[in-house]
């Protein structure tokens, strides 16, 4: 073998390893079932201890974007990350709902009121109290959920051959 022969640079460099994409209604179960699973979860821990924790709206987000992330294989991209901020939204409206919902059913059973947790009451109260229910707090929860949600299936940047990536 001679010099220039081994030491020539191949003429084409290998394409990048392709996958075939997953059906997306996959990714949209995955991220449903995550922000259920958030949602009852978060209203679990405030009925059983009586305080509501922020941080687990953010970890809705995680946990959603995760999944749809999980479910989408390699595929990255807007749909996808849209796909994970609505449910993460959606866990997290889960979630504030049964929190509300399971205080509110403690308050009535106090006065010998027995409310469904689904009741048109509980839904018509909650819907005339959301400005109560939600809190500065939470905007800054749902925004970092919202985030989160939203990078875990952010397109990773182009790189040009032959160039270091962390140049």
């Amino acid at each position: 073998m001679d010099e220039e022969t081994r030491f020539a640079v191949p003429d084409a460099a290998p394409g990048p390893v392709t996958e075939s994409p997953r059906p997306l209604a996959l990714a949209i179960a995955a991220g449903i079932v995550a922000a259920v699973v958030g949602g009852v979860v978060w209203g679990l821990i405030v009925k059983w201890t009586d305080y509501e924790v922020g941080i687990v709206a953010w970890g809705i987000g995680l946990v959603s974007g995760a999944a749809v992330a999980l479910a989408a294989g390699r595929a990255r991209g807007p749909v996808l990350q849209a796909i994970a901020v609505a449910s993460a939204l959606l866990g997290i409206l889960l979630g504030k709902y049964l929190s509300y919902a399971f205080v509110l059913q403690e308050q009535a059973k106090e006065v010998g009121v027995e409310l469904g947790l689904f009741s048109t009451e509980i839904r018509d109260f909650f819907r005339e109290d959301l400005g109560s229910v939600f809190g500065l707090f939470d905007v800054l929860f749902v925004g970092l959920a919202v985030y989160t949600a939203w990078r875990a299936l952010q397109p990773e940047p182009e790189v040009a051959p032959g160039s270091d990536r962390y140049e």
